[in-house]
């Protein structure tokens, strides 16, 4: 379904310093437009996450604002294939986001997304990464969850549903006036075209690549993450628009795979007879 992301290797001397000059004139630019270079190489900072993830579970759906009634094609193009991502960045991005979440092993990139937050979504052998690049002094803050990804509960997955207040809210140093936001990410099938985002009676697609979608919802720097919040709902569609499945049914969803017969998805206690079989991912 994609092509393979180029080999990790070392970064060339002076690259390094060339990434990082890159990535601090694009910080001071970012407030009137979208980056126009990606983040950068070096050693990953430990810093506090302030976060509030969200679970999923079944529950009312919100109305979207914007109804959605066309399909757009789906994106094909490689993570690598971005303009003005050369291998380096991407190669010290798969590092760097690695290092800071703890993996062991390489972690292979799949969306980056550079727009009011520079950020990634990428996959190891088996965990999902949501990686911040460059915001509030850290150069790579990387959330994980525990997945199997050679498999798909049905037409889609939900690695990543989550929340973080906007910078006037968390007030830890170099985050004064950065936007709060709703992150959404996972996998998809072959059969889907399009994902939606909803949550506070809005309504955005998320971006579809090499198998995957990711999407944020942003919001002002003084926005707070809503107590007991419930999280956004996410909607998949296939090509003419049929509504293939939303994350608020998952919470009632079984599947196991086919080949071990784990439940990787549902009440582990219910036994698999009320499951459905998983489906391969690419």
């Amino acid at each position: 379904m994609t092509s393979m992301l180029p080999p990790t290797r070392d970064l060339p001397p002076g690259r390094q310093a060339r990434i990082r000059a890159d990535l601090e004139r694009a910080v001071r630019g970012r407030r009137s437009r979208r980056l126009l270079v990606p983040v950068l190489a070096g050693t990953a900072a430990v810093a506090a996450v302030v976060a509030s993830v969200a679970s999923l579970r079944p529950g009312p759906e919100p109305v979207p604002a914007v109804q959605v009634t066309t399909s757009p094609p789906v994106e094909t193009t490689p993570a690598e294939a971005e303009p003005g991502v050369p291998p380096d960045v991407v190669a010290a991005i798969e590092e760097g986001c690695a290092r800071a979440a703890g993996v062991v092993g390489r972690a292979k990139l799949y969306q980056l997304r550079r727009e009011e937050t520079a950020w990634a979504l990428l996959y190891a052998d088996n965990e999902s990464l949501t990686c911040d690049l460059g915001q509030a002094g850290v150069e790579y803050r990387s959330g994980i969850r525990r997945v199997n990804p050679r498999w798909l509960p049905g037409h889609f997955s939900v690695e990543d549903v989550g929340a973080k207040a906007g910078g006037d809210r968390t007030r830890l140093p170099g985050d004064a006036g950065r936007p709060g936001y709703r992150t959404a990410a996972g996998r998809v099938g072959s059969g889907v075209a399009k994902v939606t985002i909803s949550a506070d009676d809005r309504t955005i697609e998320a971006r579809i690549v090499n198998g995957t979608y990711a999407a944020r919802l942003y919001y002002p720097p003084d926005w707070g993450v809503p107590q007991n919040d419930a999280g956004p709902v996410i909607r998949a569609y296939d090509s003419g628009g049929k509504l293939l499945g939303t994350s608020s049914q998952m919470g009632e969803s079984c599947y196991f795979e086919p080949d071990s017969g784990t439940i990787i998805q549902g009440d582990l206690r219910g036994g698999r007879d009320r499951c459905q079989v998983a489906t391969p991912w690419r």
